[in-house]
């Protein structure tokens, strides 16, 4: 199967592309907002999928400009999931663990999302975008951090079952590859473990920090892969 891939040259983007077969266009290439060059690539003969992954991640900017995040995490979706409606292509969406309140840990794929930023609001609409326009999609819910650890400290009262870029990648091209049929909503990480523990993996200098915010965005652990994926390797 060929993807198309929208954000490919983003963070994830850059290790996934090297992971599957695909068209990767750049942003000049391929606005989301830009429905007559969203259509153009998606109606491609040569794509048999769209993997749908250019979105603004970072918190900081999702805050100070709302707007903006809203038109490309939303109405771009939008625009992906009506385009591979009306080409028919089957679309495969990167969602985020914080379409979740993060309190609890443990999400599973029937929890109902409650999003405790604008972030994740904007990411869950993208969902409902995606299953309102379209019947064949994939929905892949997963978090992911740099490379490499750049801090001094890490939280060790902060759950995760996300992992650094080029070990979700590695997840997700197993996913892809493997299972090209699935369809709905599944989570993909790796165990569940502190951010100091996941930190400390690849800088062993770091130190042990304490979160003292909120509740919200203290676990933000999901459930689920591990089943999916002992299938595949049978």
């Amino acid at each position: 199967m060929k993807y198309l891939i929208t954000g490919g040259f983003g963070r994830l983007g850059t290790y996934l592309s090297k992971k599957i077969y695909c068209l990767s266009p750049s942003k000049a290439e391929l606005d989301v907002l830009n429905i007559e060059q969203v259509e153009h690539f998606v109606s491609s003969n040569e794509i048999d999928s769209v993997l749908h992954l250019a979105a603004i991640c970072d918190i900081p900017a999702t805050e100070k400009d709302k707007r903006l995040t809203y038109l490309v995490n939303v109405v771009g979706t939008r625009n992906i999931a009506q385009a591979a409606k009306k080409f028919n292509k089957k679309v495969v969406y990167i969602s985020t663990d914080y379409v979740f309140p993060c309190t609890e840990g443990g999400y599973k794929e029937t929890d109902q999302p409650n999003p405790f930023n604008w972030y994740g609001f904007t990411k869950y609409a993208g969902e409902l975008e995606i299953q309102n326009y379209t019947d064949n999609y994939l929905i892949i819910r997963t978090s992911f951090r740099p490379i490499v650890w750049l801090f001094s400290t890490a939280y060790d009262n902060v759950f995760t079952s996300g992992d650094y870029v080029d070990v979700i990648a590695d997840e997700i091209g197993l996913c892809l590859n493997k299972a090209e049929d699935l369809t709905g909503i599944i989570h993909i990480g790796t165990q569940v473990k502190t951010l100091y523990e996941l930190a400390k993996i690849r800088n062993p200098q770091v130190l042990p920090e304490k979160f003292t915010g909120s509740h919200k965005g203290r676990d933000m652990s999901l459930e689920k892969w591990d089943n999916i994926k002992n299938s595949l390797n049978k």
